[in-house]
């Protein structure tokens, strides 16, 4: 019988349902001594606690920012806003439609308003927190009467070495449908993650997908080692591989692949599990990474490059946050699209 690799998922740790979390989440609200009808009033932290908090999570904004600087105006258009929240629920960054983001300041979805369960009840980013995976939460299913008039998908963002850093959220109104937005709240949290964790590496980079084509791209799986050790992973490489976040900096190379370790590309195999891995492995400078990991979250004055990369904006809010149909637009190949998104700063 054929032991399960180290850091592996166990099989019940199979995903529940949306309803299950909501239940899970009602019921953790009851726990906390919190009542449906009540009214919460909030003060945000000042001006000053607020920006020292921004400022402890430099990493997580400077990465986040962008990628909300770039689907901002799909969502102004279709009246959602962009919400980061840290690892506690605090709000730390909002953009989008102006007309909801009042509505949304009426229930203190504001920078600096605390949105974990035990303060603001059920609600896509304390769930996200408390679930650490992506939830969405329509209209009645908020634990308060007062916001359900909104819809809301979060999905958690994990530091490459599988510490929850914060939450990606989008919020509208509950009768106002958007169907996308799921898809494009976890898509942003994968390129997030997928940057971080290429930029954190100090030895090896291990880039992995199930096809050859999409190597290159958000949309593959990150690892990172240093002799031989797991160092870094993004959600998606665990995903793919079947790993939990204790794997980091517990599993060793050939605990995770039956090869040894080579450079370029190549095929590698799981250890114990059927299938291969279409994979480019690569060395990375640590200076490199530790340059990356200081750069400034605010952009600097404009230049060619920035005229360029808004044309890449433009193109992607055209498409509604299609990357692919984007390229098509722009007539570029798609994972040169993405290479291009991936230097934004």
């Amino acid at each position: 019988m054929q032991t399960a690799p180290l850091g592996s998922l166990e099989p019940s740790e199979s995903r529940r349902t949306f309803q299950e979390l909501i239940h899970a989440s009602w019921q953790r609200c009851r726990q906390y001594g919190l009542g449906p009808s009540w009214h919460v009033h909030q003060e945000p932290l000042p001006n000053v606690p607020l920006q020292e908090l921004q400022e402890q999570n430099q990493q997580l904004r400077r990465l986040t920012l962008r990628e909300m600087r770039l689907l901002e105006p799909t969502l102004r258009d279709v009246g959602r806003i962009l919400l980061l929240a840290d690892a506690s629920g605090i709000i730390l960054d909002s953009q989008g439609d102006s007309t909801f983001l009042g509505r949304a300041r009426a229930v203190s979805l504001m920078p600096g308003a605390t949105w974990a369960e035990s303060i603001t009840g059920t609600n896509a980013i304390g769930t996200a927190i408390a679930e650490r995976k992506f939830v969405q939460v329509i209209g009645r299913q908020h634990f308060f009467d007062e916001n359900r008039f909104m819809t809301c998908q979060a999905m958690p963002i994990m530091t490459p070495t599988g510490r929850l850093a914060g939450v990606l959220n989008i919020s509208g109104d509950a009768h106002a449908s958007f169907n996308a937005a799921g898809h494009i709240v976890r898509q942003a949290v994968a390129h997030i993650e997928h940057d971080w964790t290429e930029e954190s590496a100090t030895d090896l980079i291990v880039r992995l997908h199930h096809h050859p084509s999409w190597l290159g791209t958000p949309e593959e799986g990150i690892l990172t080692f240093h002799d031989n050790l797991l160092t870094g992973a993004s959600s998606q490489a665990l995903a793919y591989l079947g790993l939990a976040p204790s794997a980091i900096h517990s599993a060793r190379w050939n605990e995770i692949f039956r090869e040894k370790p080579s450079w370029g590309r190549r095929e590698l195999h799981r250890v114990n599990v059927p299938g291969l891995f279409y994979t480019e492995v690569l060395r990375t400078s640590p200076a490199g990474a530790r340059i990356a990991a200081t750069s400034s979250a605010h952009p600097g004055p404009e230049s060619l490059a920035e005229m360029r990369d808004e044309a890449l904006r433009q193109a992607v809010a055209a498409e509604r946050g299609n990357l692919s149909a984007a390229a098509r637009r722009l007539g570029i190949h798609r994972s040169t699209l993405y290479r291009r998104l991936s230097k934004q700063q």
